[in-house]
């Protein structure tokens, strides 16, 4: 029997786009409250999660793709900054309902170059019906810096 290439995942619902991540990107999924120090555009403020300041973002905002609508199931995910920035170790991605996991498999997904023309998602993976965006977590993250004069 051949091994399956699989990584366990986590789906992030936005207003019209799925996100897809590694589990191991996301260090959590809290309740939304609104961000203190309230940003404008797709920079919506900073959040203060276990004691760390968060800068929470839209990612369709970034994209030109839609506008925010804040309701009682929408939720921030809590997103790792993988290249170790002590500076801006974690960033808010809000989401507009409850995440779910996901078992991104080799065998059944289609990855294609995204569609968006935004540069802030690197691909798009479809399984099925379903088109997941890929963001780029590393742009994301220096968009935010810049944002902050970080």
């Amino acid at each position: 029997m051949a091994e399956q290439n699989s990584i366990r995942c986590i789906q992030l619902p936005l207003v019209e786009w799925q996100l897809i991540l590694p589990n191991a990107a996301v260090a959590e999924i809290i309740g939304y409250s609104k961000p203190e120090n309230e940003g404008d555009g797709w920079f919506k403020g900073l959040l203060n999660w276990r004691g760390a300041m968060v800068p929470v973002i839209s990612v369709e905002e970034m994209c030109d793709q839609g506008l925010l609508v804040t309701g009682a199931r929408t939720r921030i995910a809590i997103i790792y900054n993988l290249s170790g920035d002590k500076k801006l170790p974690y960033a808010g991605i809000i989401l507009q309902d409850i995440p779910r996991a996901y078992l991104a498999e080799e065998d059944r997904m289609q990855s294609l170059k995204s569609t968006t023309e935004c540069e802030f998602i690197i691909s798009r993976a479809d399984m099925l019906l379903e088109q997941l965006m890929i963001p780029d977590l590393d742009a994301i993250m220096a968009a935010i810096k810049q944002k902050l004069n970080l």
